[in-house]
């Protein structure tokens, strides 16, 4: 098995983030930690949309606590987030470098079609977070593209 490492995945609704983790995960192996499934399990499927950004908040508190542990354990984890802007992406670099590990990002790039086809699908199957139809429109401004400078591995 390998050592620590951070494999962070980047890309937006429907992208395919979740199948890739679950493919790093088996592959690395890692620990895997997924916001999606961890909102879910705590708040059910379809969470009340005035308190979704508090509850992703606490998760995404609790996760890091987590999967710092685990780095520190010697384990390599696989974050599935989407890392949607610069700044989210920054913070995680400087604290891969505080932690001593390697940081590898994924860069998912699908095709609107199909990622709303697969938000259809996920959102039909049991025990996945609901993403209502206008949730892609809405969220897609905030959804920072890589900079050239940002090193990452690319996904199709």
């Amino acid at each position: 098995m390998s050592g620590p490492a951070i494999h962070a995945l980047h890309g937006f609704l429907g992208s395919g983030k979740t199948t890739l983790a679950r493919r790093l995960e088996a592959e690395l192996p890692a620990m895997r930690f997924s916001s999606d499934e961890w909102m879910v399990a705590l708040h059910g499927q379809d969470p009340p949309a005035a308190d979704f950004a508090e509850y992703r908040s606490r998760i995404a508190g609790l996760m890091q606590l987590y999967w710092t542990r685990a780095l520190a354990l010697g384990l390599p984890v696989v974050l599935d987030e989407g890392l949607w802007t610069r700044r989210e992406r920054g913070e995680l670099r400087a604290q891969a470098d505080a932690l001593g590990v390697p940081l590898t990002i994924y860069a998912l790039n699908t095709p609107e079609p199909l990622a709303r086809e697969r938000i259809r699908q996920r959102n039909a199957g049991p025990a996945s977070l609901s993403i209502a139809e206008n949730t892609y429109d809405l969220f897609r401004p905030r959804f920072e593209a890589l900079e050239p400078d940002e090193t990452h591995v690319s996904v199709f």
